[in-house]
């Protein structure tokens, strides 16, 4: 099977080399590099690659353009970010899994943390230590039991057929690609998660996460990148959820996803200053909507509590306070 690997950059090419020779020195090669980047003058001239030039931060709308320059005798599309790695035999290993299961449309592979330096952080994020496939009649349960297992685009592998068929939904979105892929290859098939961690998830080098700080003020400052990222997450969680067309357990995870996002942004919100800002529901509606979805099995026991429990915080505290117990508490 022929492979193409999209790799996207913006703003960032501290860790660029190190990507492009994880996917250099595979043990079976890509047929294709597809590299969209906001200034290609910054990447090695000397690489085989498809270069899009893309100077704006859409990452749905960068995706779009690589895959409308997809070679017509690809089959596997992986995707890389620029600070994320991967392992040696990855396109192999997964190639082979896309040869033999011809019912699964996507793989999502485990991954392996590592720090800004590329020094492994010895944290297991993806936790079911075995092969599943994931359906429309099961993903609520595996979710609810390993939140972050799914996340990272890095993590994703798709055939080219199911991604030619949702590429106009990815160009509707902002930054959650991953979101899409994975929901709509339940729509049209089924998704695959591996255990195998062919991917080196670089942590705090980005927006979505803080890794190792050396100050508050360093601490913060992520903290804000963060609060601004999870802005334009909900707004992309809301376009997904009009748009999918077939999945009620997906719009299930998406409304409890939004549940937990009003509540953090309905105090960090106050306090960081974004380019883009949703508009949060009053804590009285958030409290309204997490009744509603626990009586309609939307989200668990456990799920009734935390955000209870969260509503109340800052009904009593305070918003102010609850921001800074949680920034104490994270740094």
């Amino acid at each position: 099977m022929k492979s193409a690997v999209i790799i996207t950059v913006y703003k960032r090419y501290k860790y660029i080399d190190e990507a492009l020779n994880s996917v250099l020195s595979q043990t079976v090669k890509p047929d294709q590099i597809i590299i969209v980047a906001d200034n290609p003058k910054m990447l090695n001239n000397s690489i085989n690659a498809t270069v899009i030039e893309a100077d704006y931060p859409q990452l749905g709308k960068k995706m779009f353009d690589a895959i409308k320059a997809l070679r017509d005798d690809i089959d596997i599309v992986y995707f890389l970010e620029d600070d994320d790695m991967f392992h040696k035999n990855k396109i192999e290993y997964i190639n082979k899994i896309f040869e033999k299961r011809r019912d699964i449309v996507t793989v999502h592979n485990s991954r392996k943390l590592v720090d800004e330096n590329g020094i492994d952080l010895n944290y297991e994020l993806d936790k079911i230590p075995f092969e599943i496939e994931i359906r429309k009649d099961n993903i609520v349960q595996i979710i609810r039991e390993n939140y972050f297992l799914l996340s990272n685009n890095s993590s994703l592998s798709i055939r080219k057929d199911t991604l030619k068929k949702i590429k106009n939904y990815i160009a509707q979105i902002d930054i959650s690609v991953d979101l899409v892929i994975i929901y709509f290859s339940l729509v049209f098939g089924k998704l695959l998660h591996i255990p195998e961690k062919l991917t080196y998830f670089r942590v705090g080098s980005g927006s979505s996460t803080i890794g190792n700080t050396h100050s508050s003020d360093e601490f913060n400052e992520r903290k804000g990148k963060i609060v601004c990222t999870f802005n334009r997450t909900v707004n992309d969680l809301l376009k997904i959820y009009s748009m999918l067309p077939d999945c009620e357990s997906c719009k299930k995870i998406i409304k409890r996803d939004l549940l937990y996002l009003y509540l953090y942004l309905s105090a960090e919100n106050n306090f960081v200053n974004c380019d883009y800002k949703v508009k949060v529901p009053s804590l009285v509606r958030i409290f309204v909507l997490t009744l509603d979805y626990y009586l309609k099995n939307i989200i668990s026991t456990k799920d009734l509590y935390n955000v209870t429990k969260g509503v109340l915080a800052q009904l009593i505290l305070g918003k102010k306070k609850v921001s800074e117990m949680r920034s104490k508490k994270g740094y």
